[in-house]
């Protein structure tokens, strides 16, 4: 019996199950690996390939794929198996060199010999978090983020809560519970909540964001008479803030920024008017709803809070994103 847990065990043989499926080929051994989760073995029709597998329930398009890559100093080549990798994601395994294969069929691997590649294979309706993630719905992601950037609201009223995350009341509880129940808050009964594993919960809240959350955000796009134009910009004139590449070279100075991200709490027109923006589908201004109630804690003046920019970067696909966000993690959310 494979040294996993029941949910890894069930990813893994379910990937297994459609990478030969949509493969022809096929896995012939799994087993304990010491270090890694398990060994595969895939035949090919010249010679046997071996791996060893690295299980994410959840991927972390930044952390994970970098960590998994950088593993390459182990016996095998790395094995990435997750329950669905989208097609952005596996653009980048593919440019990280890093194989993969998922639930629904989705796979890369290559070697002497082999090359499989096989993406835009539909995500399978049963995921592993639907019966009970509540966390990782719409309302339980604003709430995560409200505990992981406002440190002194883990304790408060279930109404508290509520107010600074612009959640209905009735979606608190079963989102605390859910948190309690995963290992990430305090039981009740050892006095007032704390969050538990922070990085952890911040791994999941930044791969989940942009596929639940960020969607749900009433994007608007538009484009400026000039280019520069964000610099002389007092943005919370507007009761609004940077995020994505703006905040990003504020936080660093690191990234010249090529597309801006603004996030908005009220009326938009005196923001789009005196700044002479245009509607256009296509332009390199992006405005989303401010889905938080107050400033945070861990927020900077103007800029959104540096998990939010943290996100916004690993939403892309930019090399120039990717590193950068590595730089916030380390400067702005180790620390936190």
């Amino acid at each position: 019996m494979m040294n996993l847990e029941t949910k890894e065990q069930l990813i893994l043989a379910k990937a297994i199950d459609a990478f030969q499926r949509t493969t022809g080929l096929q896995i012939h051994h799994v087993w304990e690996g010491g270090p890694a989760d398990a060994l595969l073995t895939i035949q090919t029709p010249d010679h046997p390939v071996h791996f060893e597998a690295e299980i994410k329930g959840v991927i972390d398009r930044f952390k994970t794929l970098t960590h998994i890559r950088e593993l390459g100093t182990r016996t095998k080549p790395v094995l990435l198996v997750a329950p669905y990798i989208t097609k952005e994601i596996a653009t980048q395994c593919r440019e990280l060199d890093l194989p993969f294969i998922d639930e629904a069929g989705n796979a890369y691997i290559k070697t002497p010999g082999l090359f499989v590649y096989v993406v835009g294979q539909a995500r399978p309706e049963r995921t592993h978090e639907k019966p009970e993630f509540t966390a990782l719905t719409t309302g339980g992601l604003k709430i995560v983020f409200a505990l992981l950037n406002q440190k002194t609201i883990a304790p408060q009223t279930y109404r508290e809560i509520a107010t600074f995350a612009k959640v209905a009341l009735g979606t608190v509880g079963p989102v605390l519970t859910n948190l309690e129940n995963r290992g990430f808050l305090t039981p009740t009964d050892l006095g007032p909540r704390r969050i538990l594993d922070k990085k952890r919960l911040e791994e999941e809240w930044v791969a989940h964001y942009p596929i639940k959350l960020r969607p749900k955000l009433n994007a608007r796009r538009f484009t400026a008479a000039k280019e520069d134009w964000y610099r002389d910009v007092n943005i919370e004139q507007y009761d609004a803030y940077w995020g994505g590449e703006v905040a990003a070279e504020k936080l660093t100075g690191y990234l010249k920024p090529a597309k801006i991200t603004i996030y908005a709490r009220k009326n938009l027109d005196r923001l789009i008017v005196e700044n002479r923006l245009r509607p256009d589908v296509n332009g390199d201004i992006e405005i989303l709803e401010a889905f938080w109630a107050v400033d945070t804690e861990l927020q900077m003046n103007g800029v959104v809070p540096a998990l939010l920019v943290y996100a916004d970067l690993l939403a892309t696909t930019n090399p120039r994103n990717i590193e950068t966000a590595r730089l916030i993690y380390d400067r702005y959310l180790t620390q936190a």
